[in-house]
């Protein structure tokens, strides 16, 4: 058995039983994978009743793929001599509770790709795979080290939670060259006569030394609901579509994604203190469409957040975090969520781990959320993956056990 880092970069671990194929003495197939599952409380979710009235209440539900998203994958490499390899990673993510695919019809959803590894330049790879921009910059995230999806960034609409990934997609990865590393992503689209249809592309580098890392990226993607989202009908993004009433959702149904960010981090002692900050712009969001207005409107987010982790023994960690967002549409006010993350996770074995979080979410300003009733501007939290609230306000407890294989 060996442990070996997770390939998106993520400060993340997974126990991989490696499988000879047989073939060749320097040639291995690896079957990976993570199965996730918990249960969370949360307030003031929004409801569309019988009769048609909306309303909220408290709920609890089974989650899965929290701490780490529940999936399935073949990794394969081959020594093609002189520091060269070929390589391969197929990967599925399903729901723990159901089974099901996360995305129907798609059976490596998140992850089909092919590449050459030069050990003195780096990494090309072709298919279907997360950005340079979210690999170098989502490493500062809570969500991505132990706060959960739940921790993310509003509605990931920075994809630093890689709520999408670039399909079609060309990526390099550099080498470490005295601890500098960069990257880039093409992804594209594929569309007869128009070359910028669904196109996305991404850039992105690292520093490290020491107990020190920084990072800045950027990541352009037009059309992101159907380049990268499974369109209207099968939309996989962290923004809750699941009542007729649900809030933001359409936010993604934009032009185009343009986002830039940096981010750092230093290890004192016990300690890891990180930061990131991302500004995002949707352009023609039809979120904001009216018979006056079809092209919908722009709309822009400042993201930060402080991170700490504490390791309280080499199993036991603490994490606490504050992500403040200022979201603007243009020509309007701006609408602030404050969203606090706290938890902890106990490994219990190398495979095993179980954690216990708690979210909360403030928002405040001009509203981005739309009364049903009056259709006026309004104040609704919504913390990633559930259903909105109903006011500006929203708490949620989670606990679960997360298994490597």
């Amino acid at each position: 058995m060996t442990i070996k880092h997770n390939p998106t970069g993520k400060a993340l671990v997974l126990l991989f039983i490696g499988m000879s194929t047989g073939a060749h003495a320097q040639s291995s197939v690896t079957l990976y994978g993570t199965v996730d599952a918990g249960v969370i409380y949360s307030t003031s979710q929004q409801a569309t009743n019988a009769n048609g009235s909306v309303s909220s209440g408290h709920a609890v539900q089974m989650s899965g793929g929290n701490l780490v998203p529940s999936r399935w994958g073949l990794m394969g490499s081959e020594d093609l001599g002189g520091g060269v390899k070929a390589s391969f990673d197929l990967e599925n993510q399903f729901l723990t509770g159901t089974g099901a695919m996360l995305q129907s019809g798609s059976l490596f959803n998140r992850q089909a790709w092919v590449g050459l590894e030069d050990a003195r330049f780096g990494t090309l790879t072709a298919g279907r795979q997360y950005d340079s921009y979210s690999d170098f910059l989502g490493v500062y995230a809570s969500s991505n080290n132990w706060a959960t999806l739940y921790g993310s960034h509003f509605g990931d609409v920075d994809n630093l939670n890689e709520a999408f990934n670039f399909n079609n997609a060309l990526k390099f990865t550099s080498e470490n060259f005295g601890g500098f590393t960069f990257g880039g992503t093409f992804s594209f689209g594929g569309q007869a006569g128009d070359f910028a249809a669904k196109r996305g592309y991404a850039l992105a580098a690292a520093y490290n030394h020491g107990p020190f890392s920084l990072s800045a990226g950027y990541l352009s993607l037009n059309q992101p609901l159907d380049a990268a989202l499974g369109g209207a009908s099968d939309y996989i993004g962290d923004f809750s579509c699941a009542n007729a009433d649900a809030q933001y959702c359409q936010l993604q149904n934009a032009s185009s994604l343009k986002a830039w960010g940096l981010g750092g981090s230093v290890a004192i002692d016990k300690a890891t203190v990180a930061v990131v900050y991302t500004h995002t712009r949707l352009e023609n969001s039809q979120y904001f469409a009216s018979g006056a207005n079809p092209g919908g409107a722009d709309v822009s987010f400042d993201i930060a957040e402080l991170n700490v982790v504490y390791n309280l023994t080499n199993a036991w960690t603490l994490g606490a975090a504050y992500i403040f967002n200022d979201a603007k549409v243009s020509g309007a006010s701006s609408t602030r969520f404050h969203q606090i993350n706290l938890g902890t996770n106990y490994a219990i074995s190398k495979r095993t781990a179980l954690y216990l979080l708690a979210f909360a979410q403030k928002s405040s300003g001009a509203g981005l959320g739309i009364d049903p009733a009056t259709g006026a501007s309004v104040n609704y939290a919504q913390i990633p993956n559930l259903a909105n609230s109903n006011s500006d306000r929203q708490l949620a407890v989670l606990a679960g056990v997360r298994v490597n294989f």
